[in-house]
């Protein structure tokens, strides 16, 4: 039986601010929770995540899996799909990323911002790196050269040590001094995030208005002797990219040339 104390909290929150903080429990990492999980990370009694999940099922925004678990229904899926901008970023994204993995033969991402996270939302590479590298989907800005290539050219203050990380762990100044190479050399570099070894070099794409949108970047296994040979191409490829998004600084004339691993 639910208590007056959960049900006073349970009232503070809109049931639409509810379905929200529940949908937001699936993710790359926890594709699949039960009620009992859900009720964990939002705080919520179970009687309403019970109540909560059979509308989300009814509507197709959460389907059941096995073993009383659930996750997240194709509806979903077809309406972050068609979310114009993320769309837009990809469809314009998508030949130029082709171009740079036929260039490198290494794995392309394309990396968009959420707060202050870098969100991994295209990757394109072959099946054996595939089966060898697994990228964070979600990774703080600091951590990634795809998020500090973005971040180079956001207002730092409200992100400013609210996360942890290379850079970060210097404290402010040598965050901005990192950013502040980044800006100069037009590309950012660093580890190659979910694995022990590798490098990742990344230029950020910008849109119409000039506001820097997303990042691209490329992983090279093992690290080459120097990143620029496969900075140039990268760059090309986020030029031509923020070209397509009616970025005027960039023309579209550039091709993105050949550049294989050592």
């Amino acid at each position: 039986m639910t208590s007056p104390n959960q049900l006073d909290g349970d009232q503070k929150r809109s049931v639409l601010g509810r379905a929200f903080e529940i949908l937001d429990c699936f993710g790359p990492d926890t594709p699949e929770q039960t009620i009992a999980g859900v009720c964990t990370r939002t705080g919520l009694p179970p009687a309403t995540v019970h109540r909560m999940l059979a509308h989300l099922v009814e509507w197709g925004a959460v389907e059941r899996a096995c073993r009383g678990r659930y996750r997240l229904g194709r509806r979903m899926w077809r309406l972050g799909w068609g979310v114009p901008e993320v769309r837009r970023l990809k469809d314009v994204a998508r030949p130029f990323l082709v171009d740079l993995y036929s260039a490198t033969a290494a794995p392309v991402a394309l990396w968009s911002r959420e707060q202050d996270e870098a969100i991994l939302c295209d990757l394109i590479a072959g099946h054996k790196a595939a089966a060898t590298w697994h990228p964070e989907r979600r990774i703080p800005l600091t951590q990634n050269a795809g998020g500090l290539a973005m971040l180079a050219h956001l207002p730092l203050e409200p992100l400013l040590l609210a996360q942890e990380g290379p850079g970060a762990n210097g404290g402010e100044f040598v965050l901005r001094q990192r950013l502040g190479e980044v800006r100069r050399a037009g590309y950012a570099v660093s580890g190659s995030d979910g694995s022990g070894d590798g490098l990742l070099v990344a230029a950020a794409v910008f849109d119409e208005d000039g506001q820097v949108r997303a990042a691209v970047s490329v992983r090279l296994s093992p690290e080459p002797l120097s990143p620029a040979p496969l900075a140039r191409v990268v760059t090309q490829a986020a030029m031509m990219i923020s070209s397509g998004l009616g970025h005027r600084g960039h023309s579209r004339r550039s091709g993105v040339h050949a550049v294989r691993p050592a």
